[in-house]
């Protein structure tokens, strides 16, 4: 898709546009999570950009900021094992939860247990002063 897109732009002088689902492979039985009216078709030039970032390069630039990340163990859209690669090469502070009783739309699948998480996680380090 990606040699597609930049051969459609060389030939078109814009940006090739692909289905939402062809960037990031969300399985149907999740797709009622996303937002009825949330975009559906992106440049091609979105995935390009979101192949060619990599997080683990710059990862370790975030610390002494405190890092959260939070994975679904069992996650269908993105491999467990990229949080967790995160996870080794961050500075401190950091913290990596792992949930096994959600997929990858933990938040749209109202955990107590995560929400949780995150609200000790900003007390901790963003504190509200009332």
């Amino acid at each position: 898709m990606l040699e597609q897109g930049r051969k459609y732009k060389e030939a078109n002088g814009r940006s090739m546009m692909v289905d939402r689902y062809d960037i990031v492979p969300v399985p149907d039985r999740m797709r009622h999570h996303i937002l009825e009216k949330s975009v559906d078709i992106f440049p091609v030039d979105t995935a390009q950009s979101m192949f060619d970032f990599k997080a683990e390069e710059v990862i370790e630039k975030l610390s002494p900021r405190p890092l959260l990340l939070l994975h679904s163990s069992v996650d269908s859209v993105t491999p467990t094992e990229q949080s967790m690669r995160l996870f080794e090469r961050a500075g401190k502070p950091k913290d990596l939860h792992l949930f096994n009783e959600t997929d990858h739309f933990m938040f749209a699948e109202s955990m107590p247990r995560v929400r949780a998480v995150v609200k000790d996680w900003l007390d901790r380090y963003f504190p509200v002063k009332a």
